[in-house]
């Protein structure tokens, strides 16, 4: 068990499930596994300089870094965390270092701060905040009508619903169907 900070969850296994046979209550479940999914948070102050025009433009900014891939989003409002303990072969790995988010999230927070405030000089940048944290998610197996494999993920803390490796899938089932094609051309033969 290892001992993390998770951002509060809105949705249980049981209303996860309840979601998504909502959207398709044809789905054939065949098991669900929580995953851990670490990320960074960075609340920047901007400091555009000082007079009065300027000092409208001095603001915060908050950001968060997926700590897998690197990806940055912007974020609002202050987030709910609980201390929790989880097994820890459901944590991703960490794969983007901190001195990599820093430069990420300075220049993500950079961008969006010139492109708001349209102004031509930098500003002065710091982190005033860092927060550690991981979000949960429900990985679902799902079985097609060919009984194949296919897997479902779903939010824990806002219930947004992707289906995984969709390409992978497509890809599989478009050999297949190119396949059976090629067969029945030389049945028709």
């Amino acid at each position: 068990m290892v001992d993390i900070k998770l951002l509060k969850c809105g949705y249980n296994t049981r209303q996860a499930l309840v979601l998504l046979l909502n959207t398709d209550a044809s789905l054939d479940i065949r098991d669900v596994e929580d995953v851990y999914y670490p990320y960074v948070r960075f609340r920047y102050e901007i400091l555009a300089g000082k007079g009065k025009m300027v000092r409208k433009a001095n603001k915060l900014s908050d950001c968060i870094i997926d700590r897998v891939s690197g990806s940055v989003y912007e974020t609002r409002g202050e987030p709910e965390f609980q201390e929790v303990s989880i097994p820890e072969e459901e944590a991703l790995n960490v794969e983007t270092i901190m001195e990599e988010c820093y430069n990420i999230g300075h220049d993500f927070t950079l961008k969006q701060f010139i492109g708001k405030s349209k102004l031509l000089i930098s500003p002065e940048m710091s982190v005033i905040e860092e927060d550690h944290f991981y979000k949960k998610f429900y990985i679902v197996t799902c079985q097609d009508v060919d009984e194949r494999e296919y897997y479902i993920m779903v939010d824990a803390v806002d219930g947004g619903i992707s289906v995984l490796d969709h390409e992978k899938y497509v890809e599989e089932n478009i050999g297949e169907l190119t396949e059976n094609q090629g067969i029945l051309e030389e049945k028709q033969v």
